[in-house]
């Protein structure tokens, strides 16, 4: 019986030979999903605290993220990922813009579109009783949203902001497509250096065991935090 499984064994040995290599890459999908939330939260908080005001600016903020929201990540990663510059001056030298931090920034804004939609909501939950006995601390708006409102709403953002994070990792391998040695990148190369067939099912399987292995827990962590926050029916 043990020729039966010696196919599968010799493909264990590979995959494990190639274990480093394919760990490494799996790094780099975490550093670029780990970059493309900040953004999108830098950018997104911006965007929902702005829904909130009036006028043309409040208007500009909703118009922006449902644009945001709108776009379709593929395209607008290999379009950010041609806008921008091979290299940039810093310091009077010049530093190249390395691919993996393109394709971030490519995911990161039309994440930030949502992650817009859920500050917004957030802040929208707040009870009109919190803001008026911030309002009576004469406290200033900005006094009022740091120490007494966003605290509060960081129990409705963070599991939603949670899974989409969880989304941001797992669409890290569309960075494949632009030459980034993530993991898919590094697990291709190691496959067409062996040209078997035989490989692809065990090769794959790997892949999605690594990534479901990233993304599982985060996404029971999620929805153990949202259960524990929500409040009781």
């Amino acid at each position: 019986m043990l020729w039966l499984a010696w196919p599968y064994l010799d493909a264990a040995r590979l995959l494990l030979a190639w274990t480093p290599s394919l760990l490494g890459g799996a790094a780099l999908n975490l550093l670029m999903g780990l970059v493309a939330m900040a953004l999108a939260s830098v950018i997104g908080s911006t965007l929902g605290l702005l829904q909130l005001g009036h006028g043309p600016g409040a208007r500009l903020a909703a118009l922006l993220t449902r644009s945001l929201r709108a776009l379709p990540w593929l395209v607008v990663m290999f379009y950010v990922a041609y806008l921008l510059p091979f290299e940039v001056r810093l310091g009077g030298r010049w530093v190249q813009l390395p691919d993996w931090l393109k394709a971030a920034v490519g995911l990161a804004l039309p994440a930030s579109g949502y992650v817009s939609e859920f500050v917004r909501g957030a802040l929208l939950a707040i009870p009109a009783s919190q803001w008026e006995a911030a309002a009576a601390l004469a406290l200033g708006r900005f006094q009022r949203l740091r120490w007494v409102i966003l605290p509060q709403a960081l129990r409705a953002l963070l599991p939603p902001a949670m899974n989409l994070f969880c989304t941001l990792l797992m669409s890290t391998s569309l960075a494949n497509l632009l030459g980034v040695e993530e993991l898919m990148t590094r697990l291709q190369m190691h496959l067409s250096s062996e040209t078997r067939p035989d490989l692809l099912l065990p090769a794959y399987l790997y892949a999605f065991l690594v990534f479901f292995l990233c993304v599982y827990p985060l996404s029971r962590w999620s929805r153990r935090l949202e259960q524990r926050w929500s409040p009781p029916r």
